[in-house]
C-alpha cells in the first residue's frame, strides 16, 4: 500500500522493478511529448468551445437566425428545439466539455511532473507513473477488452499529484452529479450565441447574455458543490473493514487517503510513522 518516505516523497506502488537504462535516458523526452500532445488537446477543445461562439454569432448569422425563427414559427419544429434539441446540446457542450476538458489538463501536468522527476537523480532507478485499467462503463473512452486505459498515474502520490488526480479521475470517471451540474452550462453556449448575433434587438442581447451568464454561474457553483461531495465527503468517511478487492476504484482511493492522512497525524505528533 502506497506511503510515504522519509524524505516526503510517496512510496512506490507496483513491484518495483527498476527501469531499463535508455528508458531512464529517454523518458524525460518522452513524457514531454506526452504532455505537450495532451496540452494541445486541451487548447483545441478551448478554442472549439469558446472560439464556435463568436464564429456561429458573426459567420454566416442571417442563415442562422432564419433557421431558428422558422422552427420556432412551427409548433412541432419549436417542440422538437425544446424537448429534443437543446437538452442534447446541453449534454455534449456542457458534461462534454466539461469531461473533454478535465480529462485532458491532468495528464498534461502530470507528464510535466514526471519530466521533471526524469531529469532528478533520485528517481533514476524508479519508474514515474503506471496505468490501470477502469473497468466498463465506469470512464470514458473507446470500449477495449481489458476497459479504458487510465495511464500516467504517479508511482510516488504527493500532495500535488493528489490535487490533480482528482481533476483526472473527475475527468475521466463518471459522475451523475457533475453530469447534471454541467448541463446549465451547456445551455449557457447558445444563449451565448444570441446575446452577440447581430440583426436582433439590444434588448435580446441584454436578455441572453444575462441568461448565459446565470447559467455559467449555476454550473459553477453546482460543480463545486458536485467535486466536493465526490471527493471530500469520501476521502474524509472513515474506512470500513471490507477488504481492498470488495472496494471499487474511488473507495480504494478514498481509503488510501484515509491512511495516509491518519500516518501524517501521527508524524504530527510525534508518534511512530512509517519509514
Amino acid at each position: 500500500m502506497p506511503g510515504t518516505t522519509a524524505d516526503g516523497r510517496g512510496a512506490p506502488a507496483g513491484d518495483g522493478a527498476p527501469p531499463p537504462r535508455w528508458s531512464v535516458t529517454l523518458r524525460p523526452l518522452g513524457y514531454l511529448v506526452v504532455g505537450v500532445v495532451w496540452t494541445a488537446i486541451w487548447l483545441i477543445a478551448v478554442l472549439l468551445l469558446v472560439g464556435s461562439v463568436p464564429y456561429l454569432a458573426f459567420v454566416d448569422s442571417a442563415s442562422l437566425v432564419a433557421g431558428v425563427e422558422d422552427r420556432l414559427s412551427d409548433p412541432l419544429g419549436a417542440l422538437g428545439l425544446l424537448v429534443v434539441a437543446l437538452p442534447v446540446l446541453a449534454l455534449a457542450v456542457g458534461a462534454g466539455g466539461w469531461h473533454v476538458l478535465t480529462a485532458s489538463w491532468p495528464l498534461a501536468v502530470l507528464s510535466f511532473v514526471y519530466v521533471g522527476r526524469g531529469l532528478d537523480r533520485r528517481y533514476r532507478g524508479e519508474k514515474l507513473s503506471y496505468t490501470t485499467h477502469g473497468a466498463w462503463g465506469s470512464t470514458f473512452g473507446p470500449p477495449t477488452l481489458a476497459g479504458v486505459a487510465l495511464s500516467l498515474q504517479p508511482v510516488r502520490p504527493s500532495p500535488f499529484t493528489d490535487r490533480v488526480m482528482r481533476y483526472y479521475a473527475a475527468g475521466w470517471t463518471v459522475d451523475g452529479r457533475t453530469v447534471l451540474a454541467m448541463l446549465p452550462a451547456g445551455l449557457a453556449w447558445p444563449f451565448a450565441v444570441a446575446a452577440l448575433v447581430p440583426g436582433v434587438s439590444g434588448t435580446v442581447h441584454l436578455v441572453a447574455a444575462v441568461v448565459a451568464v446565470g447559467l455559467l454561474l449555476t454550473s459553477f457553483v453546482l460543480g463545486v458543490r458536485a467535486f466536493r461531495r465526490r471527493f471530500s465527503g469520501a476521502a474524509d468517511a472513515a474506512p470500513d473493514d471490507r477488504p481492498l478487492t470488495a472496494l471499487t476504484p474511488d473507495e480504494r482511493r478514498a481509503r488510501l487517503a484515509h491512511l495516509e492522512r491518519q500516518r501524517r497525524a501521527r508524524l504530527a505528533r510525534g508518534g511512530p510513522g512509517d519509514a
